[in-house]
């Protein structure tokens, strides 16, 4: 089911609400007798304003929305070319423009602002490639919108002396990404907003650095009607200081645009800001990976190893084959193998932590099937022969007397195993799973911090430790019952 947009959710609101009610700001009088506020947009810039299955949507509707529920009355949308933009509100066609306007002085000359947000043009690169500086565009492939501010900005470059590898102008913005992604170029120049709109929906993404300086954008206001233009002022910072304004941004963009700013130098404020939220959910994913690997592990290599000591022939052909295959390849070649080559193969697509979890419990079972058949052949068989003798079954012996006895004193070189397996959960990385180590490396090659790999060692290191604790505990119980 789709989720309502914010700007949804706003409007039902604006029509729920009697229109005296929701009106904490003086609405002008020409806006109260028609009860529409007229906003017009080009609405060919995403995430700012685009047409989404025929309707226009995006930051300005929504706070075009908002603002016209502060003034009591419902926002009517009017999608217009941006070329004659200007010229239908000094026509009268609309009473504002929000559109992602810049505020110059010529633009200035033919109507009122009030501003409502600042923008910068921004650098957006590939996870693990980081641009922070105009400089560092030297000798870069730069993707870029033809005709744009961002463009322009690029091709003064080369006059002060910073000459990029190749500039990339396309069509679109839609094209530019495209182009980053595959790899068709190192960096991006753009507006802030499309940056961050694009970083936040795909982690393919990073905005690395700003280019320009923010500047303003506004609400263009029919120069005569300034009662309007005071009454969309009021309505603006009203909704600044409850925190609307904000919770848009952060809705479309992560963040208030005009904010960007460099990651903290300090090792401990970098960590606190940005790598410990990310370092903390790949430990998450690593501990998925080492208790779900694990568990099957065990479980598939303690019947590998009754299997291999079967006295059905074939059952002990088959243990000895899976583990010779397991043992005898890497483990990195049976993940790229289970997650690449098998959907071609058998048509069987596995996730990316399904295929990591199979591909770690078959190379786990296959070394604890071996430590479970030493445990199993170090038991006396005198108690195998004792508990025959008393009518048991060879399983039901075998479940009774000889397992429990096996797995307390094979409890260490299990645990051994499973710490081994808890690393060798960061060669998922390979198929683009974001544990542990893959978050950090991410970390440190965006932002050009490798001190960040101390937390995966802290992280590896915790798992490693608890899993040690819980061995000692469990051994101690076993000792006592044992007792």
């Amino acid at each position: 089911m789709k989720r309502p947009s914010l700007g949804a959710v706003l409007l039902l609101l604006a029509v729920a609400l009697p229109c005296s009610a929701s009106a904490s700001v003086p609405t002008p009088a020409r806006l109260r007798d028609s009860g529409v506020l007229r906003v017009a947009l080009d609405a060919t810039y995403p995430p700012m304003e685009f047409l989404q299955e025929g309707k226009p949507v995006g930051f300005d509707v929504d706070l075009a929305q908002a603002l016209a529920r502060r003034l009591g009355v419902t926002a009517e949308i009017i999608v217009m070319d941006w070329d004659g933009i200007l010229a239908g509100l000094n026509s009268g066609r609309y009473d504002v423009i929000i559109s992602t306007m810049n505020i110059t002085p010529e633009r200035q000359q033919q109507a009122d602002f009030v501003e409502y947000a600042r923008m910068s043009q921004v650098f957006v690169c590939r996870r693990g490639v980081s641009v922070r500086t105009q400089e560092e565009l030297s000798g870069r492939v730069v993707a870029v919108q033809v005709n744009t501010t961002s463009h322009r900005w690029l091709e003064k470059l080369q006059g002060q002396g910073i000459i990029p590898r190749d500039i990339k102008p396309f069509p679109g913005m839609v094209e530019a990404f495209a182009a980053l992604k595959s790899r068709q170029a190192e960096v991006l120049v753009t507006d802030e907003a499309v940056g961050r709109y694009f970083a936040l929906r795909d982690d393919t993404f990073s905005v690395t650095g700003q280019a320009m300086q923010p500047e303003p954008i506004g609400i263009a206001i029919d120069q005569r009607h300034p009662e309007l233009t005071a009454a969309i002022s009021a309505a603006l910072e009203e909704s600044r200081r409850d925190g609307e304004l904000r919770r848009l941004s952060e809705h479309w963009f992560g963040g208030e645009l005009g904010q960007l700013s460099p990651p903290p130098r300090g090792f401990w404020d970098f960590s606190r800001a940005v790598a410990l939220p990310r370092v903390v959910k790949g430990l998450g994913i690593t501990l998925q990976l080492t208790l779900g690997s694990g568990l099957l592990g065990i479980a598939l290599g303690l019947l590998v190893s009754l299997a291999g000591l079967s006295r059905a022939r074939g059952l002990r052909g088959a243990a000895r084959v899976y583990i010779s295959l397991f043992r005898g390849t890497p483990l990195l070649l049976q993940i790229l193998f289970i997650f690449f080559a098998l959907p071609l193969m058998i048509d069987v697509r596995l996730g990316a932590m399904t295929a990591g979890i199979v591909a770690l419990s078959l190379n786990a079972a296959a070394y604890l099937a071996e430590i479970f058949r030493a445990g199993i052949e170090s038991i006396d068989k005198g108690q195998m022969e004792a508990a025959r003798a008393l009518g048991m079954s060879y399983e039901l012996a075998m479940r009774r007397i000889i397992l429990p006895q096996t797995f307390r004193r094979l409890l260490p070189p299990v645990v051994n195993e499973l710490a081994a397996l808890s690393k060798d959960t960061s060669l998922v990385m390979v198929i683009a799973l974001p544990e542990l180590l893959y978050e950090t490396k991410q970390i440190a090659g965006t932002y050009l911090r490798p001190e960040v790999y101390a937390w995966a060692a802290l992280g590896y290191l915790l798992i490693v430790l608890t899993l040690s604790v819980l061995a000692r505990r469990l051994e101690r119980r076993l000792e006592a019952r044992g007792a």
